[in-house]
């Protein structure tokens, strides 16, 4: 799965290599995530990986999504969108990370809002489910410190919550999850800033209901080093 990933990633990278550097744009660096499941008996899980909160060309990069403009005008967006699902895989229990692709419509909003409706369908042969998310999100400055804070709430379908959460002995139903994210960045020193976030999501019954499932929250954080082309 991971190179499958590495392959998308590369294909929508590609460019010549005349101007290359120059179609860089944002926060591209190194960061450590601690991931702390709701899976029953797991441990937290500390990870060292590359993290991009820019764009490369109109190729907009946020972390684990990618999103690529395929119609705009002044009053909203259409993207299509890549989505690196990975708060809710397991390595004990053997349930893995996945690709999914589908499109975002972005519309801006007043005072500084944005909202996104994203529809996202696995294509990594893992839970061959989809998820629809409804999304509020805006980025603030105070002095240095950049700011970017979003609510979403998310619909599941069965097949994605039963990969995730089913056992012998129980089946879990469609469901709705909550997400609370919050990513701040500061300037330490010449084009280098830190970066830190935390993403909280928050399941609903057909979750916390199964027997792999000790609370229905994760809790993602991560923090880190990048260069701001």
């Amino acid at each position: 799965m991971t190179k499958k990933l590495s392959l998308i990633l590369l294909m929508s990278l590609y460019a010549s290599g005349e101007g290359f550097e120059d179609n860089f744009k944002g926060l591209w660096g190194v960061g450590a995530s601690v991931l702390q499941s709701n899976y029953t008996n797991a441990d937290t899980e500390s990870t060292l990986a590359p993290y991009i909160f820019g764009s490369f060309g109109t190729l907009r990069i946020e972390a684990n999504r990618i999103l690529y403009p395929l119609y705009s005008t002044h009053e909203y967006s259409i993207l299509a969108t890549g989505n690196y699902r990975t708060q809710q895989y397991s390595e004990e229990l053997d349930l893995d990370r996945s690709i999914e692709l589908g499109l975002t419509l972005d519309v801006p909003l007043s005072h500084g809002f944005s909202s996104r409706i994203a529809a996202l369908a696995d294509v990594s042969d893992t839970h061959n489910g989809y998820e629809l998310e409804a999304l509020l999100y805006r980025h603030d400055k105070i002095s240095k410190l950049s700011i970017l804070t979003a609510i979403a709430v998310q619909y599941q379908n069965k097949d994605l919550a039963n990969y995730y959460y089913a056992t012998n002995t129980y089946t879990a139903n469609d469901g709705y999850v909550f997400e609370v994210e919050l990513i701040a960045t500061y300037p330490i020193v010449d084009d280098f800033s830190f970066f830190a976030g935390v993403r909280s999501y928050w399941y609903g019954s057909n979750v916390s209901d199964s027997p792999l499932a000790s609370s229905s929250n994760t809790l993602l954080s991560f923090f880190g080093v990048g260069y701001n082309f």
